[in-house]
């Protein structure tokens, strides 16, 4: 953590964008030693242990807010920690000086589990990566300009990544830049001590193994567009001989424009505020993740049931083990040794149940109705689409016609008082 400061205080960076900081000792550390460079820094508390997020920048921070994912893991996984950190988007509005206003989201997604073809979260990573992306759509919505950063947790041909590029309609810094090139890795790496794949020989380095799942994405505007982009912070820290962390940082490079009348730029542009469309909508896509919210849907059903289930076994097993206490005290049975073991046994399976019963009431409900609100959304953003595209289709026909019809001298015609007049 103090070799991180250390180079970022010594860094010409403007916004920065941390992940996986679980201790706010340690954001007081880099907050401390980079506040020439980086005056306005914010922590983002939530969940139980804090989701490790923060944002430091050289120009004003006028709002901050965090927004909790809807399903995040689940508690009864405490080895894997992501419901109990409480993962979400943090976001910050930066005040800057000649792009105006820049929201700026950070976050670290859940992480995926098992294969890529047989990740046992993946329905729960997809459904953060559609509620980012409606965050940078709605960002955009407001005339913001918009930065999105973090570990995503998921490769670029990935369908969280189309997701996010797609319907979040933003532009991956590192493809916009290298089209043609192979990704460079920037978690598993080679050349990362930290990583299982390390190796010290030029060989192995020049292979470089891995895989890039941190990004940058932004919205390109005719003021605000991506110039350069690269994987940084590769060196090893001189004294410790080690790399910085086990995943490598991610940089991007903005050219911006300033809102001036006597710019060379028209001020028509200024007025549409045209954002560029980076990828077409993929149909698929959306079909995709509908069957698999879907089944999550119905494995979420079928688990709380399950789980159910093994509460009203532990109750009956505790019922069970209270009278056999019941019967050694009343001395019909005489058997201290079997009070003993009973007794531990009732402890146990009480708090098992306790536990157990909460999740798959509290927890397996909230799972399904999560699922079934996103569904609902999906679907509501398919219909919608198709609604809005087949008015646009209309309006086009309608012009068709009426060039058409002006063409020939005539206009189209018009009811006004139960009679068809032509103008």
């Amino acid at each position: 953590m103090e070799a991180i400061a250390d180079a970022l205080a010594q860094s010409d960076y403007e916004i920065v964008c941390l992940q996986e900081v679980w201790v706010y000792s340690n954001f007081e550390l880099i907050r401390h030693r980079t506040k020439r460079r980086l005056p306005y820094a914010k922590f983002y508390h939530s969940g139980i242990v804090g989701g490790g997020l923060v944002i430091l920048s050289r120009y004003p921070i006028l709002e901050v807010t965090h927004h909790p994912y809807r399903l995040n893991g689940l508690p009864i996984k405490v080895t894997h920690g992501d419901w109990y950190s409480g993962k979400g988007v943090a976001s910050a509005l930066i005040d800057h000086p000649v792009a105006g206003v820049i929201e700026v989201f950070n976050t670290h997604t859940h992480a995926g589990y098992g294969s890529q073809k047989n990740d046992i979260y993946l329905a729960h990573r997809v459904s953060q990566a559609w509620e980012i992306a409606n965050l940078l759509k709605n960002s955009a919505s407001r005339g913001r300009n918009v930065i999105a950063m973090g570990d995503f947790n998921s490769e670029p041909d990935s369908i969280l990544h189309k997701l996010i590029v797609q319907h979040g309609q933003v532009a991956d810094a590192w493809q916009a830049q290298h089209p043609s090139t192979p990704a460079s890795a920037t978690s598993g790496s080679s050349m990362n001590t930290w990583s299982k794949n390390y190796s010290s020989k030029e060989s192995a380095l020049n292979s470089d193994l891995g895989k890039r799942i941190d990004y940058v994405f932004y919205r390109k505007t005719s003021r605000f567009w991506c110039t350069g982009s690269r994987v940084v912070f590769t060196d090893l820290i001189p004294e410790l001989k080690c790399s910085y962390s086990d995943h490598f940082g991610v940089e991007a490079t903005f050219t911006l424009v300033g809102r001036d009348k006597n710019s060379v730029i028209p001020l028509s542009i200024w007025e549409q505020a045209a954002y560029d469309n980076v990828q077409e909508f993929e149909p698929l896509i959306y079909k995709t993740i509908l069957t698999l919210f879907r089944q999550d849907t119905a494995n979420a059903i079928s688990n709380a049931r399950f789980q159910l289930t093994l509460f009203w076994i532990s109750c009956l097993l505790v019922i069970c083990g209270i009278i056999i206490e019941s019967l050694i005290a009343a001395n019909v049975l005489d058997a201290l040794w079997l009070s003993v073991i009973i007794l531990l046994i009732v402890t146990g399976f009480a708090v098992f149940g306790t536990i157990i019963g909460l999740i798959g009431f509290l927890f397996g409900n909230a799972e399904e109705r999560g699922f079934k609100h996103i569904i609902q959304e999906v679907e509501s953003f398919i219909e919608g689409k198709k609604e809005y595209d087949s008015r646009r289709a209309s309006a086009v026909t309608q012009e068709d016609n009426f060039s058409s019809d002006r063409s020939e001298g005539f206009g189209p015609l018009v009811e006004i008082d139960g009679r068809n007049q032509i103008y």
